[in-house]
Protein backbone atom coordinates (compact mmCIF):
# COMPACT_ATOMS: atom_id res chain seq x y z
CA UNK A 1 0.00 0.00 0.00
CA UNK A 2 2.76 2.37 0.58
CA UNK A 3 4.60 1.78 -2.84
CA UNK A 4 0.98 2.56 -4.01
CA UNK A 5 0.53 5.65 -2.21
CA UNK A 6 3.79 6.96 -3.34
CA UNK A 7 3.25 5.70 -7.22
CA UNK A 8 0.12 8.15 -6.50
CA UNK A 9 1.38 10.88 -4.97
CA UNK A 10 3.80 10.73 -7.75
CA UNK A 11 1.14 10.69 -10.62
CA UNK A 12 -0.22 13.51 -8.69
CA UNK A 13 2.57 15.79 -9.11
CA UNK A 14 3.60 14.82 -12.57
CA UNK A 15 -0.08 15.21 -14.06
CA UNK A 16 -0.27 18.97 -11.84
CA UNK A 17 2.60 20.36 -13.78
CA UNK A 18 1.61 19.07 -17.33
CA UNK A 19 -1.91 20.53 -16.93
CA UNK A 20 -1.27 23.66 -16.52
CA UNK A 21 0.53 23.40 -20.14
CA UNK A 22 -2.11 22.38 -22.23
CA UNK A 23 -6.27 23.13 -22.85
CA UNK A 24 -8.01 19.77 -22.18
CA UNK A 25 -10.40 19.70 -19.83
CA UNK A 26 -9.76 18.02 -16.67
CA UNK A 27 -12.13 14.92 -15.65
CA UNK A 28 -12.75 12.54 -12.38
CA UNK A 29 -15.55 9.84 -13.02
CA UNK A 30 -17.20 8.34 -10.75
CA UNK A 31 -19.08 5.11 -11.23
CA UNK A 32 -21.01 1.84 -9.27
CA UNK A 33 -18.64 -0.23 -11.68
CA UNK A 34 -20.16 -3.88 -11.36
CA UNK A 35 -23.85 -2.31 -11.50
CA UNK A 36 -24.48 -3.86 -14.71
CA UNK A 37 -22.33 -3.44 -17.88
CA UNK A 38 -23.19 -0.12 -19.16
CA UNK A 39 -20.49 0.85 -16.93
CA UNK A 40 -17.98 -0.93 -18.66
CA UNK A 41 -19.45 -0.10 -22.09
CA UNK A 42 -19.00 3.62 -21.00
CA UNK A 43 -15.95 3.75 -19.31
CA UNK A 44 -14.11 1.44 -22.01
CA UNK A 45 -15.54 4.80 -24.92
CA UNK A 46 -14.04 6.88 -22.43
CA UNK A 47 -10.43 5.38 -22.51
CA UNK A 48 -11.07 5.96 -26.97
CA UNK A 49 -10.84 9.68 -26.10
CA UNK A 50 -7.88 9.64 -23.49
CA UNK A 51 -6.15 11.68 -26.27
CA UNK A 52 -8.61 14.56 -26.07
CA UNK A 53 -9.47 14.75 -22.18
CA UNK A 54 -7.02 14.79 -19.30
CA UNK A 55 -8.64 11.38 -16.98
CA UNK A 56 -7.50 12.52 -13.55
CA UNK A 57 -9.23 9.78 -11.19
CA UNK A 58 -11.09 6.58 -11.79
CA UNK A 59 -12.84 6.55 -8.22
CA UNK A 60 -15.18 3.03 -7.65
CA UNK A 61 -17.92 4.10 -5.85
CA UNK A 62 -21.85 2.63 -4.26
CA UNK A 63 -24.69 4.05 -5.45
CA UNK A 64 -28.78 2.86 -5.29
CA UNK A 65 -28.03 0.14 -7.38
CA UNK A 66 -24.44 -0.91 -5.97
CA UNK A 67 -24.31 -1.13 -2.10
CA UNK A 68 -24.30 -3.37 0.92
CA UNK A 69 -27.34 -5.37 1.32
CA UNK A 70 -28.34 -5.78 -2.51
CA UNK A 71 -29.92 -9.03 -3.54
CA UNK A 72 -27.17 -10.22 -5.23
CA UNK A 73 -23.55 -10.42 -3.92
CA UNK A 74 -21.72 -8.98 -6.45
CA UNK A 75 -23.80 -6.20 -5.73
CA UNK A 76 -22.84 -5.17 -2.60
CA UNK A 77 -19.02 -4.34 -2.83
CA UNK A 78 -17.82 -1.35 -5.15
CA UNK A 79 -15.28 -3.06 -8.31
CA UNK A 80 -12.42 -1.02 -8.84
CA UNK A 81 -10.88 -3.86 -10.63
CA UNK A 82 -13.34 -3.50 -13.58
CA UNK A 83 -11.24 -0.59 -14.29
CA UNK A 84 -8.48 -2.48 -14.01
CA UNK A 85 -9.25 -4.71 -16.40
CA UNK A 86 -10.10 -1.99 -18.87
CA UNK A 87 -6.88 -0.24 -18.59
CA UNK A 88 -4.89 -3.59 -19.80
CA UNK A 89 -7.02 -4.09 -22.55
CA UNK A 90 -6.23 -0.32 -23.40
CA UNK A 91 -2.58 -0.64 -22.57
CA UNK A 92 -2.67 -3.76 -25.68
CA UNK A 93 -3.61 -1.01 -28.07
CA UNK A 94 -1.68 1.48 -26.78
CA UNK A 95 1.01 1.82 -28.81
CA UNK A 96 -1.03 1.25 -32.17
CA UNK A 97 -3.11 4.67 -31.22
CA UNK A 98 -0.03 7.24 -31.36
CA UNK A 99 0.22 6.61 -34.78
CA UNK A 100 -3.07 8.39 -35.60
CA UNK A 101 -3.21 11.00 -32.63
CA UNK A 102 -0.80 12.38 -30.14
CA UNK A 103 -1.70 12.94 -26.03
CA UNK A 104 -2.76 9.36 -25.47
CA UNK A 105 -2.62 8.80 -21.25
CA UNK A 106 -0.26 6.51 -20.54
CA UNK A 107 -1.41 3.31 -18.86
CA UNK A 108 0.55 3.91 -15.84
CA UNK A 109 -1.29 7.35 -15.22
CA UNK A 110 -4.57 5.57 -16.09
CA UNK A 111 -3.60 2.63 -13.61
CA UNK A 112 -2.41 5.26 -10.64
CA UNK A 113 -5.52 7.16 -11.00
CA UNK A 114 -7.39 4.52 -10.00
CA UNK A 115 -9.07 4.39 -6.47
CA UNK A 116 -11.87 3.05 -4.37
CA UNK A 117 -14.43 5.95 -3.16
CA UNK A 118 -17.49 5.39 -0.17
CA UNK A 119 -18.90 1.77 0.05
CA UNK A 120 -21.10 2.47 1.77
CA UNK A 121 -24.37 3.92 0.65
CA UNK A 122 -25.49 8.04 0.60
CA UNK A 123 -25.20 10.94 2.80
CA UNK A 124 -26.25 9.27 6.50
CA UNK A 125 -22.71 7.33 5.80
CA UNK A 126 -20.22 10.07 5.48
CA UNK A 127 -18.69 12.22 8.22
CA UNK A 128 -15.72 11.59 11.04
CA UNK A 129 -13.38 8.67 10.01
CA UNK A 130 -15.04 7.88 6.26
CA UNK A 131 -12.51 9.59 4.19
CA UNK A 132 -11.90 7.30 1.32
CA UNK A 133 -9.16 7.49 -1.14
CA UNK A 134 -11.38 8.99 -3.71
CA UNK A 135 -12.64 11.28 -1.57
CA UNK A 136 -8.76 12.24 -0.98
CA UNK A 137 -8.18 12.27 -4.53
CA UNK A 138 -10.75 15.03 -5.19
CA UNK A 139 -9.23 16.88 -2.72
CA UNK A 140 -6.13 17.08 -3.91
CA UNK A 141 -6.93 17.19 -8.01
CA UNK A 142 -8.90 20.58 -6.59
CA UNK A 143 -6.62 22.45 -4.46
CA UNK A 144 -3.16 21.10 -7.20
CA UNK A 145 -1.86 24.11 -9.21
CA UNK A 146 -3.67 23.69 -12.18
CA UNK A 147 -5.92 26.52 -12.66
CA UNK A 148 -8.37 24.60 -14.67
CA UNK A 149 -11.59 23.50 -14.00
CA UNK A 150 -12.24 19.78 -12.33
CA UNK A 151 -15.69 18.49 -14.23
CA UNK A 152 -16.75 15.51 -12.06
CA UNK A 153 -18.85 13.32 -13.54
CA UNK A 154 -21.07 11.40 -10.91
CA UNK A 155 -22.54 7.82 -12.98
CA UNK A 156 -23.63 6.55 -9.48
CA UNK A 157 -23.71 8.05 -5.83
CA UNK A 158 -22.51 11.54 -4.46
CA UNK A 159 -21.13 10.44 -1.65
CA UNK A 160 -17.57 10.17 -2.17
CA UNK A 161 -17.42 14.08 -3.11
CA UNK A 162 -19.78 14.85 -0.54
CA UNK A 163 -17.00 13.46 1.82
CA UNK A 164 -14.54 15.43 0.34
CA UNK A 165 -16.60 18.94 0.73
CA UNK A 166 -17.41 17.83 4.06
CA UNK A 167 -13.74 16.89 5.19
CA UNK A 168 -12.52 20.27 3.29
CA UNK A 169 -14.84 22.39 4.94
CA UNK A 170 -13.60 20.94 8.26
CA UNK A 171 -10.36 22.24 8.30
CA UNK A 172 -10.65 25.37 6.06
CA UNK A 173 -11.88 28.99 5.82
CA UNK A 174 -15.17 29.63 3.92
CA UNK A 175 -13.25 32.06 1.95
CA UNK A 176 -10.64 28.64 1.09
CA UNK A 177 -14.15 26.40 0.47
CA UNK A 178 -15.67 28.78 -1.97
CA UNK A 179 -12.53 28.94 -3.67
CA UNK A 180 -12.65 24.77 -3.51
CA UNK A 181 -16.15 24.59 -4.70
CA UNK A 182 -15.90 27.44 -7.70
CA UNK A 183 -13.26 25.06 -9.16
CA UNK A 184 -15.76 22.02 -9.89
CA UNK A 185 -17.88 21.66 -13.01
CA UNK A 186 -20.38 18.51 -11.74
CA UNK A 187 -22.27 16.30 -14.15
CA UNK A 188 -24.64 14.16 -12.61
CA UNK A 189 -26.00 11.05 -14.30
CA UNK A 190 -29.55 10.98 -12.69
CA UNK A 191 -29.49 11.31 -8.86
CA UNK A 192 -28.80 8.05 -7.76
CA UNK A 193 -28.36 8.30 -4.10
CA UNK A 194 -29.35 10.99 -1.75
CA UNK A 195 -26.06 12.66 -1.12
CA UNK A 196 -26.59 15.60 -4.61
CA UNK A 197 -29.03 17.24 -2.90
CA UNK A 198 -27.35 17.57 0.56
CA UNK A 199 -24.15 18.75 -1.23
CA UNK A 200 -25.74 21.55 -3.58
CA UNK A 201 -28.26 22.37 -0.21
CA UNK A 202 -24.50 22.70 1.45
CA UNK A 203 -22.72 24.30 -0.83
CA UNK A 204 -25.00 26.12 -2.95
CA UNK A 205 -22.92 28.07 -5.19
CA UNK A 206 -21.32 24.57 -6.54
CA UNK A 207 -22.11 23.93 -10.47
CA UNK A 208 -24.10 21.08 -10.43
CA UNK A 209 -25.74 19.93 -13.64
CA UNK A 210 -28.52 17.46 -13.12
CA UNK A 211 -28.54 15.01 -16.17
CA UNK A 212 -32.22 13.35 -15.57
CA UNK A 213 -33.18 12.99 -19.15
CA UNK A 214 -30.46 13.85 -21.54
CA UNK A 215 -28.08 11.79 -20.06
CA UNK A 216 -29.80 8.59 -21.63
CA UNK A 217 -30.23 9.77 -25.34
CA UNK A 218 -26.89 7.86 -26.52
CA UNK A 219 -28.53 4.84 -26.98
CA UNK A 220 -32.07 5.24 -24.96
CA UNK A 221 -33.49 6.70 -23.44
CA UNK A 222 -35.56 3.61 -23.24
CA UNK A 223 -35.49 -0.01 -24.59
CA UNK A 224 -38.77 0.61 -25.83
CA UNK A 225 -38.00 4.49 -27.03
CA UNK A 226 -34.37 4.41 -28.93
CA UNK A 227 -34.78 7.39 -30.76
CA UNK A 228 -33.20 8.10 -34.44
CA UNK A 229 -31.59 5.61 -36.28
CA UNK A 230 -27.64 5.85 -36.84
CA UNK A 231 -26.77 2.13 -36.34
CA UNK A 232 -27.40 0.94 -39.77
CA UNK A 233 -28.01 -1.41 -41.75
CA UNK A 234 -28.74 -3.37 -38.16
CA UNK A 235 -32.48 -3.94 -37.48
CA UNK A 236 -33.88 -0.36 -35.37
CA UNK A 237 -34.00 -2.17 -32.06
CA UNK A 238 -31.60 -2.31 -29.09
CA UNK A 239 -30.37 -6.01 -30.16
CA UNK A 240 -29.88 -3.91 -33.82
CA UNK A 241 -27.55 -1.48 -31.39
CA UNK A 242 -25.74 -4.23 -30.25
CA UNK A 243 -25.30 -6.27 -33.63
CA UNK A 244 -23.85 -2.50 -34.79
CA UNK A 245 -21.75 -2.91 -31.61
CA UNK A 246 -20.36 -6.28 -32.10
CA UNK A 247 -19.14 -5.80 -35.67
CA UNK A 248 -17.78 -1.89 -35.11
CA UNK A 249 -16.20 -2.41 -31.65
CA UNK A 250 -16.26 -5.80 -30.06
CA UNK A 251 -14.92 -7.85 -32.99
CA UNK A 252 -11.84 -7.55 -35.10
CA UNK A 253 -11.27 -3.98 -32.48
CA UNK A 254 -7.75 -5.38 -30.24
CA UNK A 255 -7.66 -6.00 -26.82
CA UNK A 256 -9.84 -2.94 -26.20
CA UNK A 257 -12.54 -3.53 -28.22
CA UNK A 258 -13.65 -7.12 -26.95
CA UNK A 259 -14.25 -6.39 -23.47
CA UNK A 260 -17.15 -4.21 -24.75
CA UNK A 261 -19.71 -6.41 -23.32
CA UNK A 262 -23.30 -6.76 -24.29
CA UNK A 263 -25.77 -4.74 -22.37
CA UNK A 264 -27.89 -7.31 -20.42
CA UNK A 265 -29.59 -7.44 -17.13
CA UNK A 266 -30.12 -10.76 -14.52
CA UNK A 267 -33.62 -11.07 -16.52
CA UNK A 268 -32.57 -10.55 -19.96
CA UNK A 269 -32.07 -12.91 -22.54
CA UNK A 270 -29.21 -12.58 -25.36
CA UNK A 271 -32.00 -11.51 -27.72
CA UNK A 272 -33.03 -8.83 -25.93
CA UNK A 273 -30.20 -6.41 -24.46
CA UNK A 274 -30.84 -3.03 -23.31
CA UNK A 275 -29.81 -0.52 -24.93
CA UNK A 276 -26.42 0.89 -25.59
CA UNK A 277 -24.20 2.44 -23.13
CA UNK A 278 -27.11 3.98 -20.36
CA UNK A 279 -26.51 7.36 -19.13
CA UNK A 280 -22.93 7.43 -18.64
CA UNK A 281 -21.18 8.36 -21.81
CA UNK A 282 -23.29 11.41 -22.27
CA UNK A 283 -22.01 13.82 -19.45
CA UNK A 284 -18.62 13.28 -20.91
CA UNK A 285 -18.78 13.86 -24.47
CA UNK A 286 -18.39 17.29 -24.65
CA UNK A 287 -15.43 17.48 -23.08
CA UNK A 288 -13.98 16.19 -26.18
CA UNK A 289 -15.37 18.39 -28.97
CA UNK A 290 -14.03 21.90 -27.76
CA UNK A 291 -14.40 23.49 -30.98
CA UNK A 292 -18.79 23.03 -30.38
CA UNK A 293 -19.46 24.24 -27.01
CA UNK A 294 -17.75 25.56 -23.58
CA UNK A 295 -18.83 22.63 -21.43
CA UNK A 296 -19.26 25.24 -18.59
CA UNK A 297 -22.02 27.13 -19.73
CA UNK A 298 -24.62 24.39 -19.92
CA UNK A 299 -27.12 26.35 -21.84
CA UNK A 300 -25.17 25.99 -24.79
CA UNK A 301 -25.83 22.80 -25.93
CA UNK A 302 -23.33 19.78 -27.85
CA UNK A 303 -22.68 16.32 -27.14
CA UNK A 304 -23.91 16.14 -23.58
CA UNK A 305 -26.69 18.01 -24.50
CA UNK A 306 -28.49 21.17 -23.03
CA UNK A 307 -29.57 22.53 -20.40
CA UNK A 308 -30.82 25.29 -18.58
CA UNK A 309 -29.55 28.68 -18.39
CA UNK A 310 -29.88 29.28 -14.59
CA UNK A 311 -30.39 27.03 -12.16
CA UNK A 312 -33.85 25.48 -10.86
CA UNK A 313 -35.56 24.51 -7.65
CA UNK A 314 -35.93 21.29 -5.87
CA UNK A 315 -35.10 19.04 -9.38
CA UNK A 316 -35.45 16.02 -7.50
CA UNK A 317 -34.14 12.29 -8.41
CA UNK A 318 -36.43 10.69 -11.04
CA UNK A 319 -35.78 7.56 -8.37
CA UNK A 320 -38.99 7.20 -5.94
CA UNK A 321 -37.14 6.93 -2.99
CA UNK A 322 -34.58 8.90 -3.51
CA UNK A 323 -36.53 12.02 -4.22
CA UNK A 324 -38.91 11.12 -0.94
CA UNK A 325 -35.17 11.32 0.57
CA UNK A 326 -34.14 14.49 -0.68
CA UNK A 327 -36.73 16.20 1.03
CA UNK A 328 -35.13 16.99 3.94
CA UNK A 329 -32.20 19.10 1.79
CA UNK A 330 -34.24 21.23 0.47
CA UNK A 331 -34.12 23.84 -0.62
CA UNK A 332 -31.14 22.86 -3.56
CA UNK A 333 -30.52 24.32 -7.18
CA UNK A 334 -29.21 22.99 -10.26
CA UNK A 335 -29.00 23.36 -13.26
CA UNK A 336 -31.32 20.76 -15.40
CA UNK A 337 -32.46 19.24 -19.00
CA UNK A 338 -33.72 21.83 -21.11
CA UNK A 339 -35.85 21.23 -25.16
CA UNK A 340 -34.89 21.58 -28.40
CA UNK A 341 -36.77 21.89 -31.38
CA UNK A 342 -34.64 19.20 -34.45
CA UNK A 343 -36.05 17.98 -37.55
CA UNK A 344 -34.09 14.82 -38.53
CA UNK A 345 -32.93 15.40 -42.20
CA UNK A 346 -32.78 12.02 -43.32
CA UNK A 347 -36.39 10.85 -41.93
CA UNK A 348 -38.36 14.53 -42.13
CA UNK A 349 -39.17 13.62 -38.15
CA UNK A 350 -39.59 16.33 -36.25
CA UNK A 351 -38.39 15.94 -32.36
CA UNK A 352 -39.24 18.41 -29.29
CA UNK A 353 -38.58 17.26 -26.25
CA UNK A 354 -35.81 16.43 -23.42
CA UNK A 355 -33.74 14.20 -25.46
CA UNK A 356 -33.60 16.27 -28.56
CA UNK A 357 -30.21 18.14 -27.79
CA UNK A 358 -28.63 15.11 -27.84
CA UNK A 359 -30.09 13.13 -30.90
CA UNK A 360 -29.44 16.41 -33.00
CA UNK A 361 -25.94 15.39 -32.79
CA UNK A 362 -25.95 11.59 -32.11
CA UNK A 363 -25.18 10.50 -35.35
CA UNK A 364 -21.73 12.33 -35.37
CA UNK A 365 -21.33 10.35 -31.56
CA UNK A 366 -21.53 7.14 -33.09
CA UNK A 367 -19.38 8.03 -36.20
CA UNK A 368 -17.04 8.93 -34.15
CA UNK A 369 -16.88 6.22 -31.57
CA UNK A 370 -16.57 4.26 -34.50
CA UNK A 371 -13.54 6.05 -35.96
CA UNK A 372 -11.84 6.30 -33.30
CA UNK A 373 -11.78 2.20 -31.91
CA UNK A 374 -10.65 1.49 -35.61
CA UNK A 375 -7.21 3.38 -34.68
CA UNK A 376 -7.00 0.31 -32.08
CA UNK A 377 -5.61 -1.76 -34.99
CA UNK A 378 -5.80 -0.03 -38.30
CA UNK A 379 -2.45 1.55 -39.81
CA UNK A 380 -3.22 5.56 -40.45
CA UNK A 381 -3.74 5.06 -43.91
CA UNK A 382 -6.52 2.76 -43.10
CA UNK A 383 -8.60 4.54 -41.00
CA UNK A 384 -9.95 7.97 -40.63
CA UNK A 385 -9.73 10.75 -39.49
CA UNK A 386 -11.53 13.90 -38.27
CA UNK A 387 -11.47 16.88 -40.95
CA UNK A 388 -9.97 20.70 -39.28
CA UNK A 389 -12.60 23.30 -39.43
CA UNK A 390 -11.39 26.60 -40.02
CA UNK A 391 -13.32 29.66 -39.47
CA UNK A 392 -12.30 32.69 -41.75
CA UNK A 393 -8.53 31.70 -41.16
CA UNK A 394 -8.49 30.58 -37.76
CA UNK A 395 -7.62 27.07 -37.51
CA UNK A 396 -7.90 26.58 -33.21
CA UNK A 397 -10.70 25.29 -31.57
CA UNK A 398 -11.41 28.60 -30.06
CA UNK A 399 -14.96 29.66 -29.61
CA UNK A 400 -15.38 33.30 -31.45
CA UNK A 401 -17.40 35.86 -30.04
CA UNK A 402 -18.79 39.11 -31.93
CA UNK A 403 -20.36 42.07 -30.97
CA UNK A 404 -23.06 42.71 -33.63
CA UNK A 405 -25.80 45.20 -34.44
CA UNK A 406 -29.35 44.76 -35.51
CA UNK A 407 -29.38 45.02 -39.26
CA UNK A 408 -25.94 43.92 -40.01
CA UNK A 409 -25.03 41.44 -42.82
CA UNK A 410 -22.76 38.89 -41.29
CA UNK A 411 -20.35 36.76 -43.68
CA UNK A 412 -18.62 33.92 -42.71
CA UNK A 413 -15.50 31.79 -44.62
CA UNK A 414 -14.73 28.00 -43.52
CA UNK A 415 -12.71 27.27 -46.97
CA UNK A 416 -9.44 26.88 -45.56
CA UNK A 417 -10.88 23.73 -43.81
CA UNK A 418 -8.23 21.04 -44.62
CA UNK A 419 -8.94 16.85 -43.99
CA UNK A 420 -5.94 14.85 -43.18
CA UNK A 421 -6.91 11.99 -45.46
CA UNK A 422 -7.60 14.25 -48.32
CA UNK A 423 -11.23 13.50 -48.29
CA UNK A 424 -13.81 15.93 -49.65
CA UNK A 425 -15.63 18.11 -47.54
CA UNK A 426 -18.85 19.11 -47.14
CA UNK A 427 -20.12 22.39 -45.30
CA UNK A 428 -23.37 22.60 -43.01
CA UNK A 429 -23.99 26.13 -41.49
CA UNK A 430 -26.96 26.54 -38.41
CA UNK A 431 -27.90 29.15 -36.15
CA UNK A 432 -28.55 27.28 -33.23
CA UNK A 433 -31.63 29.20 -31.91
CA UNK A 434 -32.43 27.70 -28.25
CA UNK A 435 -28.88 27.82 -27.03
CA UNK A 436 -27.49 30.52 -25.04
CA UNK A 437 -28.30 33.08 -21.76
CA UNK A 438 -30.42 35.29 -23.97
CA UNK A 439 -31.51 32.98 -27.12
CA UNK A 440 -33.65 34.73 -29.61
CA UNK A 441 -35.32 31.94 -30.35
CA UNK A 442 -36.68 32.51 -33.95
CA UNK A 443 -34.84 30.83 -37.25
CA UNK A 444 -32.52 33.21 -39.21
CA UNK A 445 -32.20 32.43 -42.68
CA UNK A 446 -28.69 31.52 -43.76
CA UNK A 447 -27.40 32.24 -47.58
CA UNK A 448 -26.32 28.65 -49.08
CA UNK A 449 -25.75 27.04 -45.66
CA UNK A 450 -24.11 23.91 -47.36
CA UNK A 451 -21.47 26.63 -48.86
CA UNK A 452 -17.91 26.96 -47.78
CA UNK A 453 -18.64 30.81 -47.22
CA UNK A 454 -21.97 32.19 -46.19
CA UNK A 455 -24.35 35.08 -45.23
CA UNK A 456 -26.65 36.00 -43.31
CA UNK A 457 -28.37 39.70 -41.97
CA UNK A 458 -28.64 40.11 -37.56
CA UNK A 459 -32.67 40.63 -37.49
CA UNK A 460 -33.87 43.95 -36.62
CA UNK A 461 -35.59 42.91 -33.49
CA UNK A 462 -32.78 41.06 -31.62
CA UNK A 463 -31.70 43.81 -29.12
CA UNK A 464 -29.84 42.46 -26.49
CA UNK A 465 -30.14 38.82 -27.77
CA UNK A 466 -27.75 35.96 -28.13
CA UNK A 467 -27.13 34.02 -31.26
CA UNK A 468 -24.90 31.19 -31.93
CA UNK A 469 -23.70 30.06 -35.03
CA UNK A 470 -22.38 26.63 -35.53
CA UNK A 471 -20.40 24.99 -38.50
CA UNK A 472 -19.93 21.50 -38.93
CA UNK A 473 -17.36 20.56 -41.82
CA UNK A 474 -17.86 16.93 -42.44
CA UNK A 475 -15.33 14.81 -44.81
CA UNK A 476 -16.87 11.87 -46.98
CA UNK A 477 -14.86 8.99 -46.18
CA UNK A 478 -16.00 5.80 -46.95
CA UNK A 479 -14.74 4.05 -44.03
CA UNK A 480 -17.38 6.72 -41.69
CA UNK A 481 -17.64 10.09 -42.40
CA UNK A 482 -16.23 12.24 -39.51
CA UNK A 483 -16.95 16.15 -38.48
CA UNK A 484 -15.23 18.95 -37.11
CA UNK A 485 -17.27 21.99 -35.33
CA UNK A 486 -16.58 25.50 -34.89
CA UNK A 487 -19.29 28.59 -33.05
CA UNK A 488 -19.67 31.84 -33.11
CA UNK A 489 -21.52 33.33 -30.53
CA UNK A 490 -22.98 37.00 -31.25
CA UNK A 491 -24.23 39.17 -28.66
CA UNK A 492 -26.65 41.92 -30.02
CA UNK A 493 -25.90 45.46 -28.96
Amino acid sequence: MKTYRLLLLLFLLVSSGLSAQNDKHRLIVLADMGNEPDEEQQMLHLLMYSDKIDIEGLIAVSGLHLRPGQKYAYRRKIHPELYERLVRGYERVYNNLHQHSSGWISPFNLRVSIVSGQSAYGIDEIGEGKTSEGSELIIRQVTNDDPRPLFIVINAGSSTLAQALYDYRKNHTPEEVAAFVAKIRVMENGAQDNSGAWIVHEFPDIHWVRMNFQNRGYGGPSKKDIGPHVWKPYAYSTKGQDDWAHEHIRTGHGGLGELYPMRLFFTHTFDAPDFIEGGGTIPWLSLATSGLTDPSEPSWGGWSGRYSAEKKLNVSSLYKDIAEDEQRNKPFHVYTDAIDQWIDPETGKEYNDKYTAIWHFRQAMWNDFRARIDWCVQPYEEANHNPVAVLDGDATDAIIFKEVSPGEKMSFDASGSTDPDKDKLEYKWWIYSEAGRNPYSKSIQIINPKNAEITFKIPKDTQGKELHLILEVWDTSEIVPLVDYRRVVMKVK
